[in-house]
């Protein structure tokens, strides 16, 4: 059993719904671990992690706020676009921080959702990682951003 607990913050922003919806993501693509943050209720800058699939403590409380522009989620919210890393295990490339690691995935992608009724806000980064190192071609990286614009973005 894991001795570290789920801090306040994460116990907050729990959404069941979503975590619901992130269990099913995940298992419907092969994964090994998902997240969810939305940018409400967030502060400015900032997204706050909803729901976590397969995550230890450790990393789904690290990951409970992030900035926008810091680790894959924060960097995929500011740069609006699907981030894939071939092996996170590995990765020297400074986009992914170092307690990721402990998530034990390899290849991992993070994907942007936007507003179905405006295209230009983000709502959401959807993150997906899998037990074995992987490419994301830009055709998988479609199909899974189109299957994540299903998550739940409000309560």
């Amino acid at each position: 059993m894991n001795a570290v607990a789920l801090n306040e913050t994460v116990l907050k922003n729990a959404r069941p719904e979503v975590e619901t919806w992130l269990a099913e993501f995940v298992e419907r693509h092969g994964g090994l671990v998902g997240s969810v943050h939305l940018f409400e209720p967030a502060q400015e800058g900032e997204i706050v992690l909803v729901a976590a699939h397969n995550l230890p403590a450790a990393v789904v409380n690290g990951a409970a706020v992030v900035v926008v522009g810091k680790g894959m989620a924060g960097v995929t919210a500011e740069r609006r676009e699907p981030i894939g890393i071939s092996d996170l295990q590995t990765d020297t490339s400074g986009v992914a921080r170092p307690p990721a690691r402990a998530s034990h995935a390899k290849g991992s992608l993070t994907l942007p959702v936007f507003a179905p009724d405006d295209p230009t806000r983000l709502v959401a980064v959807v993150g997906l990682g899998f037990a074995e190192p992987r490419e994301f071609t830009d055709e998988e990286m479609t199909k899974y951003g189109e299957d994540a614009k299903s998550v739940p973005t409000t309560s």
